[in-house]
């Protein structure tokens, strides 16, 4: 073991020290297998016993902290009680150093023990009792905040029922823990308050960490002093940021133990009413951080009034003129909105977005929104004022990536989910007050457009004369404007689109305007998104302007403007072209596509172009939006008014695909191209189908791009049900599944090879939204093929896929495929392909429910519970007896216990789930019961 452990301090010391990138994966390796070994255990212990350096020991407790987590079982039972003393002489040991990194680790390392170890029945007593002196009172409380936390450890798959042990036991150990703490501080209290703040900092932080994890009852914190000395430190000017921020942290985990909206026990409401009157009181000490500019501590006690004001929701709503229900308690969100930093004021968002759905959803939504009517006039006040840009600004308006943009955009959303409270007309009108003020500055103009901006949609179209000026003094803007204020009236002038619809005799008027915006580089993005707003929302009315469109988006493949902003003309363009008649669409589409396909064919002959159209990815996303909008209810006769635009480009496209066959960006963009001209046309491209189904099978050959199995999908959607081309898509099927096991699995017997499915869930979900849409399009031809038999095989196995696209995909296609069993007529199903579908029902049920149910328990990826729950649903509807049982048997045969022998679950506990499941009126139900599983194994 010696030579070990000297091997294991050179391997470290060399990974954490040399320049040598070899050297270090070399070492790496070696201590990546290492513990992985049952020897790590004594020999990490080992090495945290020795005086090395910190990099070293660092490993040596991280290497134990990782074989608890993920490898205790390779302990026996005996061999706990001398790891549990180990890692207390090793946490003794560095109470009396500075290796804060090592000592973090070990923390871990005992708080996982902890978890993990069902005979030590009162570790916090112990470890308080253990290490209850001054010397270690940093150790001590570092290792007491860790332990809270490690109950929700995933790592450990405890399960619910250990879980809950640990809650308990915690919840019951609490008052040993208060005492100890308020013992702790009693005696730094003694002290000058400036030279121990770290020491209070770390005490609230352990008491801040228990609380968050809800295992302090409520009048244990009121009757602590703890909390009374919280509110001390809150006041006090002279606490350090640090300490504030914790202790505004340890009030707010407080506050959360009140649910929003909810009404709260009697033996509750002297806490929050407590907690009320106490923050109340810190008004004085947020006025005097405001007054020196203390933005970090207004910040805090903004976050502090926010979930004061969640905490009080349900009493605001319904109890408003009681003690806890007293509205003027907003009155401290509002005076956050009064201060100079608008990071401040966007930390109470949170109150508001929650409060508005809450009054647009109840019951009583009048008689709240005159309730709230005043104070969200004065939050709009707000909003407007900080909305404002700094006089000096010169350009456009910022965008989200800039922080003040952010907020600008966070605060929109603000006013647009609030403003129903007080009538989006009323505010309209106030706002329209600010602009005629006789001497408003640019900047008070833009917030005052800008804040319009949030709500224009929702505005009533009729009788408002406020809406009329404003249009009207927007499409007379001076040309000298300053550049801010004309991007917002542009903006603004989009969102009122609904409004133009309805007053027409202004269109002309605002796509002039909007065209003035196509002269500035700056400004041309917002000038285009404009123009597809109001082309999307008054189509018929600009017929007539058709012409004057297509010119503008000529006009900007010559000129060097952004390419989202030239696709957004591009797709206004194609809006007003979907209100022609059929007959006149063809030869202005074929015009806009031949553009791109000229632009195209330059970059596959290799010859140069400016920029981003050099790349083929440039035209093919403009091909792809024009497909993608393009939309025709009811073509005339036999050929498609899209038809010719696609016979034109297939060519294209297909030297595209060969040219850049190993290119999976390039591919998947060609494919998205192919997939919306499809859906553009529908039944209507039979000219081109041969040999585009002769291209995507020879190129999935080549490259095994799953975007192909995708195109593959879209052609059954549109083609499966005509009985002339069943036949083909099933052999192109044939294809693509003998490539596609070829490419996971190597060959086509062995379909149950997980650890090769888990390499490739993009061609998973990509195949089986194919099966799905043969499944949908023609079952009976898919059922009775050779390759059912393995297609099926492999979706059962894949159910165990810990990923929720690929997951997804199969879930729903084995829900299409058992529902044929009982909704026969849906398909058209003769009694001779239904014993067919039975039969393979009967052969795989048990393993669909077998892998459903292991999956539920094994899997990482969280939201996959909805698919398992469907196919359960629809084997349920197809042989509930059968289901029953299969499922009982596949319960019962669970582990109940862990490695260490504890019972994770109880018989009684799996029999629950069993008849929660059984007496499911459908999947939402069997959703539930499958969480509730899962969480008793995680």
């Amino acid at each position: 073991m010696d030579s070990i452990k000297q091997t294991v301090i050179n391997a470290s010391t060399t990974f954490y020290s040399t320049q040598d990138q070899e050297q270090r994966r070399s070492a790496e390796q070696w201590l990546n297998d290492f513990k992985k070994s049952v020897n790590a255990w004594y020999v990490s212990d080992q090495i945290l016993h020795s005086d090395e350096n910190e990099q070293v020991l660092f490993f040596a407790a991280q290497t134990i902290r990782n074989k608890i987590q993920n490898s205790f079982h390779e302990l026996s039972a005996d061999s706990h009680e001398s790891l549990k003393n180990s890692l207390i002489q090793h946490l003794e040991k560095l109470s009396t150093s500075k290796n804060t990194t090592v000592q973090t680790q070990i923390n871990i390392a005992l708080s996982d023990l902890i978890m993990l170890m069902n005979s030590w029945h009162n570790p916090l007593p112990d470890i308080i009792q253990k290490f209850n002196k001054p010397e270690h009172m940093n150790t001590l409380t570092d290792f007491l905040t860790i332990l809270p936390e490690e109950i929700s450890n995933k790592r450990l798959k405890l399960g619910q029922n250990r879980r809950d042990q640990l809650r308990s036991l915690f919840s019951s150990s609490s008052p040993f823990l208060i005492e100890y703490l308020e013992q702790a501080l009693t005696q730094i209290s003694l002290l000058p308050f400036e030279e121990n703040q770290s020491k209070i900092k770390s005490i609230y932080k352990c008491y801040s960490s228990w609380i968050d994890c809800k295992l302090i009852k409520t009048n244990l914190i009121i009757n602590s002093q703890l909390y009374v000395y919280l509110f001390r430190i809150l006041s006090e000017p002279k606490s350090d940021l640090d300490l504030h921020d914790v202790v505004t942290t340890c009030l707010i985990n407080i506050l959360l133990l009140f649910p929003f909206n909810a009404r709260i026990d009697d033996s509750e409401k002297a806490l929050l009413a407590s907690l009320k009157e106490n923050i109340c009181n810190l008004t004085i000490s947020y006025k005097q951080a405001e007054s020196e500019s203390d933005g970090e501590k207004c910040s805090d006690f903004c976050m502090i009034y926010t979930e004061l004001c969640n905490a009080l929701s349900f009493y605001l709503l319904n109890e408003p003129n009681t003690q806890l229900g007293d509205l003027n308690t907003l009155n401290l969100l509002l005076m956050c909105g009064t201060n100079e930093d608008y990071e401040v004021f966007q930390k109470s968002f949170v109150f508001w977005f929650n409060i508005s759905e809450e009054i647009y959803t109840n019951s009583k939504c009048d008689s709240l929104c005159e309730n709230f009517k005043s104070y969200v006039y004065s939050l709009i006040d707000c909003v407007y004022k900080h909305c404002q840009l700094n006089s000096e600004h010169q350009s456009v308006p910022p965008s989200r990536s800039d922080d003040f943009g952010d907020f600008r955009i966070k605060a929109a959303d603000l006013v647009a989910d609030i403003v129903f409270i007080i009538e989006s007309n009323k505010c309209f009108e106030k706002l329209c007050l600010l602009l005629q003020a006789p001497n408003a500055t640019w900047f008070e103009i833009e917030a005052a457009l800008f804040v319009m901006c949030s709500f224009a949609k929702s505005l009533s179209q009729e009788g408002d004369h406020s809406v009329t000026q404003v249009v009207q003094a927007i499409l007379n803007l001076p040309s000298q404007a300053h550049i801010s204020v004309k991007c917002t009236a542009f903006r603004l002038i989009g969102e009122l689109c609904d409004w133009l619809n309805k007053h027409p005799q202004y269109l002309e008027s605002a796509l002039n305007f909007v065209c003035t915006g196509f002269t500035d580089q700056n400004v041309v993005p917002i000038a285009a998104n404009t123009m597809l707003n109001i082309c999307s929302h008054c189509q018929s009315h600009l017929v007539n302007h058709l012409q004057t469109l297509l010119n503008i988006v000529v006009s900007t493949d010559t000129l060097d403007i952004p390419s989202d902003a030239s696709m957004e003309l591009l797709k206004a363009a194609i809006v007003i072209l979907n209100n022609l008649p059929p007959v006149e669409i063809t030869e202005p589409l074929v015009k806009l596509c031949s553009i791109q396909l000229e632009g195209l064919q330059k970059v596959l002959n290799g010859q140069a172009q400016q920029g981003s159209k050099g790349l083929p990815l440039y035209w093919m996303d403009r091909l792809t939006a024009i497909f993608r909008t393009i939309k025709i209810s009811s073509p005339i006769g036999n050929v498609h008014p899209c038809q010719p635009a696609i016979e034109q480009i297939w060519p294209v496209l297909s030297d595209c695909l060969k040219k850049y066959q190993i290119d999976s960006k390039v591919t998947e963009s060609c494919c998205r191209t192919l997939r919306f001209m499809l859906r553009s046309t529908e039944k209507y491209s039979q000219n081109i189908l041969g040999n585009f189904v002769t291209e995507i099978v020879n190129l999935y050959r080549l490259n095994h791009f799953s975007c192909f199995l995708y195109l593959g999908s879209i052609l059954v959607d549109i083609y499966g049900t005509e009985n002339n081309f069943k036949s083909g898509l099933v052999e192109m099927m044939q294809v693509f599944t003998k490539e596609a096991f070829d490419y996971i699995i190597e060959n086509c017997i062995n379909v149950e090879n997980l650890d090769e499915l888990r390499k490739h869930p993009d061609t998973i979900d990509d195949f089986f939204r194919l099966c799905l849409r043969f499944m949908q399009r023609c079952p009976l031809e898919f059922i009775q093929s050779s390759i059912f038999t393995p297609v099926i095989t492999l979706a059962v196995t894949s159910l165990n896929l810990d990923h929720r696209d690929a997951n997804l995909s199969v879930t729903k296609f084995l829900s299409e495929f058992i529902s044929l069993s009982h909704k026969p007529q849906i398909k058209g199903l003769n009694e001779a392909n239904l014993n067919l579908v039975n039969r393979f029902i009967g052969e795989i049920g048990f393993k669909m429910i077998e892998n459903s149910i292991h999956s539920t328990i094994n899997m990482t990826t969280r939201d996959t519970k909805d698919g398992i729950a469907d196919v359960l649903s629809e084997l349920i509807s197809a042989n509930r007896r059968h289901v029953e049982n299969d499922l009982l048997m596949v319960l019962k045969n669970l582990r109940k216990t862990n490695h260490q022998g504890s019972e994770i679950v109880t018989e009684q506990q799996l029999m629950d789930i069993h008849r929660k499941i059984m007496m499911s009126d459908g999947s939402t139900e069997i959703e539930n019961a499958l969480v509730q599983l899962e969480q008793l194994y995680l």
